[in-house]
């Protein structure tokens, strides 16, 4: 359509410049972060350039449509019930004028959330009063975020009167209601404004009606990779694998969401970068600007990885921003076979419609929480899931398995499955003889007293005493000459209950109970134990490691003793037991956090153990500040005190009369218990029993238990 030359201001009677209305920004001067930086508010007033119109976002329970999820970073402003989005740009007279305006831009996108009921009605060229809106980067552009403190008013350019006159009377009835209100000089501003701005680059009516409801023709594209095909568009949440590789016109970046699609390049495990003689580009396309200092192909093996080849104006964007190990949201991304025939790749290329519009976003850092996008955390759980195959499979291909060969030839030789070899009726025998023993047991057990403040699960199970537990396991074999041989077992896997009491624990403080440590991506997940799934991968620990946001889980130790009845003069074993994270949230009913900081949530925890083993911290605390008494005294020597000096040292005056207590005081309670190995490196080639320098040692963990 020719453009057509728009009557001057002074000819419209309209005056050449009117300043805006106090505390109002310029949509150039907000584009340009001129006295605005990313995060605060503004208030702009600007004219409908294009509106894509309301549709439900997926916290609604409907189809996001492919306009990206509605769950951000800054969720924690909106409001519970926002569940529709629209979008509108905005221009001004400072994005009208070819003096003032930058960088080619034509206007401010505005992203606005709300409920359906009260989303305002925006028309053809209406005049749009904000106030409050967040600025933000998104899809590495600048533009405007609603909260709950924003205020949109909205004028009907069909009745906007020639200034001076003032624009109240166009101001459409608004669904919602603010705090806020609008000014007489606001009124006034809308009215010069949009008379004085030349509209000749603005949309004709029917433009922007046609984009305007093709906005709503959209369906969710959204896919997994093992889903995609020939000829398609989709949607995509996937990982970074590989840095982006620059080619002057275009980007090239390897994706993976850890599924599996069969058209897909399939990459070897066994077979080096050297070999393949190629660095990410496994069909050649790149071989005139290949870099021999990359490294080779850092997994997922198979065919889990796609190939995206990314045009300007994503190119740009993508080699700055877009980093491996990185997660990002892709739209409408092409897939077809590329130029070999014989695999699927991905292409990005312009959004004829909207050309500035970028198709795809960094996922950021602080998404990664509870109310992360499921799509998201489904992405992380394969990620998970492969990394825990794919050691196993190492473990194996290095000849770690070699004892489950041996257990499958052993079968092969012919061993009955059907009938009880002597081996077993043995066996047999001796778990009827446990159980006999253990009825008794049981008997005696009743008359312990046990705490009822806590409870176990698994409460049909018998009850162990730490001797049985305690006692080596053999393993019994024949040999071919015929002669038996017994072989002691490090440590066996099995899970018991036990009735316990505690008689000491680590860290000496309680405030040491809980350890923070850096945050990592899985951390979302909810069956996440804060491990290392990568921990093979060779990398060692910096100081960097442990820097940035933390958080905190609890790490603490029981010393238990054996509460079974014994005869009369049997000392009863003790064993030290591991509480991990998830397993202190069961036993004490709460969160782990910074116990140094938080007295309230340390308080609680004293009272929670204190059901648990009465007043041990009391006599515990008493029995470590003796001893650093006595060090004290000694290095300078200073003789004992009397009972009575001693007695006003620990407690103080007010408290001479009160004697700390001489005995620890508790209820034994029953609790479940794991036992399992830890290998450990060892340096007497005699008691190495896991390969050379290494052995295996016992340890037992806390489960299942909880104070009520």
């Amino acid at each position: 359509m020719a453009s057509r030359e728009a009557p001057s201001p002074a000819s419209r009677g309209v005056s050449a410049n009117k300043p805006l209305p106090p505390t109002f920004k310029s949509i150039q001067d907000v584009l340009n972060g001129e006295g605005v930086a990313k995060g605060t508010l503004v208030s702009v007033i600007g004219v409908v350039r294009d509106l894509r119109r309301p549709i439900p976002t997926r916290n609604s329970g409907g189809s996001n449509h492919g306009r990206g999820p509605a769950r951000r970073a800054d969720q924690s402003s909106l409001t519970a019930n926002i569940d529709w989005k629209c979008v509108m740009t905005l221009c001004d007279k400072s994005i009208d004028d070819e003096n003032t305006a930058q960088n080619g831009a034509t206007g401010i996108e505005l992203h606005l959330f709300c409920p359906q009921n009260a989303m305002p009605e925006v028309g053809f060229r209406d005049v749009v009063l904000i106030k409050s809106a967040k600025v933000q980067d998104y899809r590495f552009g600048t533009s405007l975020l609603s909260n709950y403190r924003t205020a949109i008013y909205v004028y009907s350019a069909s009745a906007i009167p020639m200034p001076p006159k003032s624009a109240k009377d166009a101001l459409k009835p608004r669904p919602g209601s603010k705090a806020s209100h609008v000014e007489d000089d606001e009124h006034e501003y809308v009215s010069w404004m949009y008379h004085s701005m030349n509209k000749d680059s603005l949309p004709e009516a029917d433009v922007f009606e046609e984009q305007a409801n093709r906005s709503l023709n959209v369906r969710d594209k959204f896919s997994l990779l093992k889903d995609v095909g020939d000829g398609g568009f989709y949607d995509l949440i996937v990982e970074v694998i590989k840095d982006p590789y620059d080619l002057l016109d275009k980007a090239t970046v390897w994706v993976t969401d850890y599924t599996e699609n069969k058209h897909f390049y399939h990459h070897s495990w066994d077979i080096s970068n050297a070999e393949s003689g190629r660095d990410g580009d496994p069909y050649g396309y790149t071989t005139a600007f290949e870099n021999p200092t990359t490294k080779g192909w850092p997994g997922p093996y198979g065919k889990q990885c796609l190939q995206l080849t990314c045009y300007e104006p994503h190119a740009s964007p993508l080699r700055s921003q877009v980093r491996a190990g990185g997660y990002i949201r892709l739209r409408n991304l092409q897939i077809k076979y590329g130029r070999n025939g014989g695999n699927l790749e991905g292409y990005l290329r312009e959004d004829r419609a909207y050309p500035s519009r970028l198709g795809f976003d960094v996922i950021q850092k602080s998404e990664f929480t509870e109310d992360a996008d499921s799509r998201l955390k489904d992405l992380l759980k394969r990620k998970l899931e492969y990394k825990k195959k794919l050691k196993q499979q190492k473990e194996a291909f290095a000849g770690l398995e070699n004892t489950k060969a041996v257990g499958a030839k052993r079968k092969d030789n012919g061993e009955s499955a059907t009938k009880p070899n002597a081996k077993q009726r043995r066996k047999i025998q001796r778990a009827q003889r446990d159980q006999e023993v253990q009825k008794e047991k049981t008997q005696k057990a009743e008359s312990l007293g046990l705490n009822k403040q806590v409870r176990c699960e698994s409460e049909d199970q018998p009850v162990s005493s730490f001797d049985r537990i305690l006692n080596g396991v053999s393993w019994r074999r024949t040999r071919e000459n015929g002669e038996e041989e017994h072989l002691a077992l490090p440590f066996t896997n099995i899970k018991f209950r036990a009735n316990v009491r505690v008689v000491d624990f680590r860290p000496r403080r309680l405030e040491d109970f809980a350890a923070g440590r850096k945050m990592s991506e899985y951390d979302c997940l909810e069956d996440y134990d804060g491990g290392s799934a990568s921990g093979s991968d060779g990398q060692s620990e910096t100081l960097d490691s442990f820097a940035g946001p933390k958080t905190w889980e609890w790490r603490f130790a029981l010393e238990l003793e054996d509460a079974s009845p014994k005869a009369k003069g049997e000392k009863p074993e003790r064993i030290w037991a591991l509480v991990d994270n998830i397993e202190a949230q069961q036993l004490v009913n709460l969160d782990a956090v910074d116990l140094q900081a938080n007295q309230e949530q340390l308080s609680q925890l004293r009272e929670q153990l204190f059901k648990l083993w009465g007043n041990l911290e009391e006599c515990k605390r008493h029995e470590y500040d003796a001893h650093l008494e006595s060090i004290r005294r000694t290095k300078l020597h200073m003789p004992p005190p009397d009972s009575s000096d001693n007695e006003i040292e620990e407690n103080g005056p007010e408290q001479a009369g009160r004697r700390p207590p001489d005995k620890v005081s508790n209820k034994p309670f029953t609790c479940c218990l794991q036992q399992y190995g830890l290998e450990i490196s060892e340096a007497d080639p005699t008691k190495c029993d896991s390969g050379e320098g290494k052995r295996y040692q016992r340890v037992f963990k806390i489960f299942g238990t909880a104070v009520r």
